[in-house]
């Protein structure tokens, strides 16, 4: 019982360290709205689990946006996916498209800083 409060408890701070990269990645998609277009390309940071992961990825807005349309789901640098608490749903060459889903979902939707009544910049720019 409390091995499963622990494995619980280490899947909602894998999520919660997601969610942070995640509102790294929601600053640059802003400041990249305001200078550039939206079929440029931009470096975004690795949003997966792994406090110590410093890696880059390339993506479109439009890419960036399709992937977080989705409040569970995340953009990681291809093999930074976590099978424990999340499954790849896309994968390129450049990116894998994971999503969470249990406590690590509830956790990513939760932090999720859009809504349905909050568009994105993105959506109120095109």
């Amino acid at each position: 019982m409390e091995e499963d409060l622990d494995a619980e408890r280490e899947e909602e701070r894998r999520a919660t360290n997601e969610v942070l990269f995640r509102s790294v990645n929601e600053a640059i998609e802003q400041q990249a709205l305001r200078f550039g277009g939206l079929d440029d390309e931009y470096e975004f940071v690795c949003e997966c689990s792994s406090v110590d992961c410093v890696e880059r990825m390339t993506l479109t807005l439009r890419q960036y946006e399709e992937i977080r349309s989705e409040g569970t789901r995340f953009v990681v640098v291809p093999g930074h996916a976590d099978p424990q608490v999340e499954q790849v749903v896309e994968r390129t060459q450049r990116h894998d498209i994971v999503e969470k889903d249990g406590a690590a979902g509830i956790v990513a939707d939760q932090g999720d800083p859009r809504s349905a009544d909050t568009p994105s910049d993105f959506e109120l720019e095109v």
